[in-house]
């Protein structure tokens, strides 16, 4: 597609809409004052900068699963591997009440998500293949408020500085996976400009996360510009 646009060339709207769907395209349309060449050129900007964003979050998600994994590995206790153990803190039932009154157990979508991540290794030897295969939102729903007394205090505050306010931490993941979750369904995200949830502030979020996670890791400089901001320097939204 870049090579039609920089030959100055005008491409067909019907296979564009084919491509995109006719709602996404006029989502970009919109945002380019309905020139269908400048609406591709946002949507190629716009996969860049998820793509840029995305390689920086893919590396704070694997510090975050491998850092909870040795928390809780190191202090766990039971017969079995903590993703697998009936009794462990991720698979207890927690009953909890929701905004309507009405009871819910705060570990049901855990138990689902280890069950579809490891329908082959559960028991087994093989506790890295599921650890591999969960998602983000497993690991940023550790942190929430109902796993506060069972997994926050006795295990995951281990993993971060001495402080470390869980509430707020919890909110910083979740942006995190919401913007990547926004990147892996191709949503735009320049609408995002400004506030948390733009995507130069959640690469910071990244990024000091991150180093607090592994301060002496030599992957990314929390004096220097991040990817994003990088990114947009040199290119700057069409």
């Amino acid at each position: 597609m870049i090579d039609i646009l920089a030959q100055g060339l005008t491409p067909d709207e019907e296979w564009v809409r084919d491509w995109l769907s006719a709602p996404r395209l006029q989502t970009y349309l919109e945002a380019s004052d309905n020139s269908l060449t400048r609406a591709l050129w946002l949507y190629e900007w716009n996969v860049n900068l998820g793509q840029t964003l995305m390689k920086d979050i893919a590396f704070f998600e694997v510090a975050l699963r491998n850092a909870y994994d040795r928390e809780i590995d190191s202090r766990w206790n039971g017969g079995g591997h903590w993703l697998f153990d009936d009794d462990s803190p991720v698979n207890i039932p927690i009953p909890r009440r929701n905004s309507s009154g009405r009871m819910f157990d705060a570990n049901a979508l855990n138990r689902s998500s280890i069950r579809s991540a490891a329908p082959a290794y559960r028991g087994s030897s093989q506790p890295g293949k599921t650890i591999a295969n969960l998602s983000f939102g497993f690991w940023a729903h550790l942190t929430d408020k109902a796993h506060e007394r069972i997994l926050w205090i006795p295990y995951l505050h281990h993993a971060w500085p001495v402080g470390t306010n869980r509430a707020e931490l919890n909110m910083k993941i979740r942006l995190i996976n919401e913007c990547r979750n926004r990147i892996a369904h191709h949503e735009p995200l320049f609408h995002e400009t400004g506030g948390t949830r733009a995507p130069a502030a959640i690469d910071r979020l990244v990024v000091e996360l991150f180093c607090q996670l592994l301060p002496q890791a030599d992957v990314f400089d929390l004096e220097a510009p991040t990817a994003v901001e990088l990114f947009l320097q040199s290119n700057p939204r069409p």
